[in-house]
């Protein structure tokens, strides 16, 4: 499933596969975990109280993950599946280090009663599979055109907290990697720029900063867990760090 060159339009058979990929959401073959774990109301140095980089020396935790727990704080884990399943659980990513390929889709379909004044695709008369696929393959473009690197579709991982009202989808990429958050947000504004002004308002480029984060897969947000895509899955992308930065 090979995209067109730069400035052609994309085959109808190439739209569809991309749409195919956002259809059903699975779940990963891993027991929800909830280990006691140490946690910590700060990430970095706070002069009313321990914080989490302060009481590890940086060897300690190069190779493992911090991740934040809404309502408890900052821990760190050897593996994700050590907080699988918990609510409210992200990946802290430290944008100042070499980072994959990720986008951030979090929007409406529809509009919020209590907030008009928040984006919502019907608005636009776009569908998400429209924002979606039209999103997937200006990525695929642009990583041939700017950095002559070739990608198909099926390469890529995505994950799911949507529902009937909301579109919330992370695009990841792990044969990309970029030199931080910085050289990230440039790459993800060239797609911003390629899919045009309606499409790219729906992209949150405010989401790349110094430190940000996303949330883990089988955590859940209100009534809304996250799960990656089911084709997918199917093609062996069954592991949790598929789908972390």
């Amino acid at each position: 499933m090979l995209l067109a060159q730069k400035n052609s339009k994309p085959h109808p058979k190439i739209i569809n596969d991309a749409i195919r990929l956002f259809s059903g959401l699975a779940n990963l073959d891993y027991e929800p975990g909830y280990n006691n774990h140490i946690y910590f109301q700060y990430l970095s140095n706070n002069k009313n109280d321990i914080s989490l980089l302060g009481a590890y020396h940086p060897k300690e935790i190069f190779d493992k993950y911090i991740i934040w727990v809404s309502g408890k704080g900052f821990t760190v884990v050897n593996h994700p599946s050590e907080v699988y399943g918990i609510p409210d659980a992200y990946e802290c990513i430290d944008g100042n280090l070499p980072l994959r390929l990720v986008l951030d889709i979090d929007t409406r379909q529809k509009p919020d009663p209590m907030n008009p004044e928040l984006l919502f695709l019907d608005k636009y008369k776009i569908t998400h599979e429209d924002l979606l696929s039209r999103i997937l393959i200006a990525y695929v473009d642009i990583l041939y055109s700017d950095l002559n690197h070739l990608a198909i579709l099926d390469a890529f991982a995505l994950a799911s907290s949507s529902n009937t009202n909301k579109c919330s989808w992370h695009i990841m990429y792990k044969y990309a990697q970029f030199v931080d958050y910085r050289d990230l947000r440039g790459f993800v504004k060239k797609v911003a720029d390629r899919v045009g002004k309606s499409y790219s308002k729906f992209i949150d480029l405010r989401l790349y900063k110094s430190r940000f984060s996303l949330r883990l897969l089988r955590s859940a947000k209100e009534d809304r867990v996250k799960r990656p895509a089911v084709s997918l899955v199917k093609q062996e992308y069954r592991k949790l760090e598929d789908y972390l930065v």
